[in-house]
Formats: C-alpha cells, sequence, structure tokens
C-alpha cells in the first residue's frame, strides 16, 4: 500500500510540473527598460511615406454631355480603366506625384446614329448624330485611349489612411467603334470620321486604403470642331481598387 501512495505522488508531481512551470512568466528586466526608453513606434515628425498606390483599376459608369437633346444615353454605358503609375513621396510630408501610363476603355451606349453629310458651303463632310430608326438590342460606341497620368497625392499617416488624389491626364484614342446588332445583323464600324482623337482633362480619387470614389472629366470634344456635333465631352465616375 505504501509503494502505491509513492507511485501516485510521483505521478501527481510529474503531470502538476509542466503546469507550474507554464504557469511562471519571468521577466526581462532589461527588455522592459528598453521597452520603456523606446516610447512609442516611431515619431510621427520623424515618419516618412514609402511609395504606393502603384496599381489602379477602375469600373466607371461613362457618358457624354452636350448630346443633343433627341439622343438618349443608356444606363449600360460603362467603362474600364487600368493604370500602372510610379508614386514619389514629397520627403515626411503627406504628398507625393504620381505618374505613369493607363488604358481607358470609355463606352457610350445610346439610341444614336452617326450619319454623314456634306456641308457645301465649308466644302468638308460632317458627323451627325441622329436617332436610330430601325430596333436594336446593342448600340454602343467605344473608345479604347492610351493615356499619361500626372497627379498630387495626399495620405494621411495614420492605420488606416485616408487618400485623396488629384490631377490631370493626357491621353491619345488609339481605337474607336461602333458596335450594332439590330434587325439587319451584326455589324462593327471603325474609325469614324471627324473624331477628335486628342484627350485631356482631370481626374479625381478620393477614399480609405484600397478603395476610392473615382471621377474624370474630359476638357477635349469628341468631334474636330465644327465637323461634328460641337461642345460634346466626355466624363465617367465611379469605383477604382488600388490592390498595390
Amino acid at each position: 500500500m505504501i509503494y502505491l501512495k509513492n507511485n501516485i505522488r510521483s505521478a501527481l508531481f510529474f503531470i502538476m510540473l509542466p503546469c507550474v512551470m507554464l504557469s511562471q512568466n519571468p521577466t526581462d528586466s532589461k527588455t522592459k527598460k528598453e521597452s520603456k526608453s523606446s516610447g512609442v513606434e516611431f515619431e510621427m515628425k520623424n515618419y516618412k511615406g514609402e511609395p504606393s498606390d502603384r496599381i489602379i483599376l477602375e469600373v466607371n459608369h461613362t457618358g457624354w454631355l452636350n448630346i443633343p437633346s433627341n439622343i438618349k444615353m443608356s444606363w449600360k454605358s460603362v467603362g474600364f480603366n487600368v493604370a500602372l503609375m510610379f508614386d514619389k513621396p514629397l520627403g515626411k510630408s503627406n504628398f507625393s506625384l504620381g505618374y505613369g501610363i493607363g488604358l481607358y476603355s470609355h463606352n457610350f451606349h445610346s439610341n444614336a446614329d452617326f450619319v454623314y453629310r456634306y456641308d457645301s458651303i465649308k466644302k468638308h463632310n460632317v458627323t451627325d448624330m441622329i436617332p436610330r430608326t430601325t430596333n436594336y438590342n446593342i448600340n454602343r460606341f467605344g473608345q479604347k485611349i492610351l493615356e499619361i497620368p500626372l497627379e498630387l497625392r495626399f495620405r494621411t499617416k495614420t492605420l488606416y489612411k485616408f487618400k485623396v488624389m488629384l490631377g490631370g491626364k493626357f491621353g491619345y484614342v488609339i481605337q474607336d467603334f461602333r458596335k450594332v446588332f439590330d434587325d439587319t445583323g451584326k455589324f462593327k464600324i471603325y474609325d469614324t470620321k471627324n473624331m477628335n482623337y486628342l484627350r485631356y482633362g482631370v481626374v479625381l480619387r478620393i477614399g480609405v486604403e484600397q478603395v476610392c470614389f473615382t471621377a474624370s472629366y474630359y476638357f477635349s470634344e469628341v468631334f474636330n470642331k465644327n465637323r461634328g456635333v460641337n461642345g460634346i465631352t466626355p466624363y465617367s465616375f465611379g469605383i477604382a481598387i488600388i490592390p498595390y
């Protein structure tokens, strides 16, 4: 019996020993002194921004302003934009410069038909927009624009960064086409006459971390002056995702 009790005591000792060891929390006095002397992890006045916001992905509603009153734009007008950017922090401030290259897909769904007429006074062709007279499922005018954006960027020095990016962009239309599915069939027409292929405008993004509201407006007109419908300018607004 005494032998059995001794074995039980030995077994309980070895079972309790790890628990006792784990319950102990030795403190290194040197580490505590260092942590106290260091204070906060970093001081804001010494904080220097790192390059960020270098990939911009946008999904936008796209459209035209100042179109003729009998032309109706569709909610289906959706465009996409992708930009690869360099980001240059300005010292230890909240600001940086962004610049790079982008490809913008701008679409205009409407009831518009593009027709050509000869101006006998000015002696050249003019592109007009009139409502389509045939039934259709798709009637889209699309442009692919190669752009160079230049932005001034503001980012807060907080855990979740609030961002404001304002700038301009300059571009060139590398492709334009009309895509129509109507009663007569399906067809795609490239290189609409009298288009203005130069693009320049302003861009704004505002948001938190990787998600921003984005908007752009172009000062350049869609058609060459007095060669098409005067005064039409493109715009867009939507959501920007900034993964990196």
